[in-house]
């Protein structure tokens, strides 16, 4: 048993798991900045340690990385009408969430009763270096300066920059 729950703990990385911890207080790459070009264009869905993600550039080319689902009623933002000011409109009740993942309005709430303040949704930073978007998904106090890496120091034409994706199954049977 004790085999079993070390080897869960080393390779389950979502929210709240000892090693989920770790990686999250490291700039992780998100996705390559060629995925994410156009300002005010489709939302690209995520998949870091076990969230489920939409990384977006608002019309102002501002970039953020929140959750995929509606604090309301759970619907996928990435439905969402990317508007002007900033923020996404949730497509089902009209939410309306800026890319810090607060939530700047509720139509059917007057703004004065302040229950928009009250929501909010999971976000992190998305930053752009050297051809790829990197987050921070740890605690705000930890967060550490961007990586330093040769290759995001270099123009474009010096660099070659790739994603792979590999399937796997969620349930990791332990060999022990």
């Amino acid at each position: 048993e004790f085999r079993r729950v070390l080897f869960r703990s080393l390779t389950q990385s979502g929210p709240g798991t000892p090693m989920g911890d770790v990686f999250r207080r490291y700039w992780l790459p998100a996705l390559l900045a060629e995925e994410l070009v156009e300002p005010g264009g489709e939302p690209v869905r995520v998949k870091l340690l076990g969230e489920s993600l939409l990384a977006v550039r608002d019309l102002e080319g501002k970039l953020g990385l929140i959750a995929e689902n509606c604090a309301h009623r759970g619907a996928s933002l990435w439905f969402a009408r990317i508007e002007e000011g900033g923020g996404l409109r949730c497509p089902y009740h009209g939410w309306k969430f800026d890319l810090a993942g607060r939530c700047l309005e509720i139509p059917s709430e007057p703004p004065e009763r302040g229950v928009h303040e009250k929501v909010r949704l999971t976000a992190y930073p998305l930053v752009e270096q050297g051809g790829v978007l990197w987050t921070y998904m740890g605690p705000p106090k930890l967060r550490p300066p961007l990586p330093e890496f040769e290759f995001a120091k270099v123009g474009p034409a010096q660099r070659y920059v790739s994603k792979r994706s590999e399937e796997h199954t969620s349930e990791l049977q332990s060999p022990m």
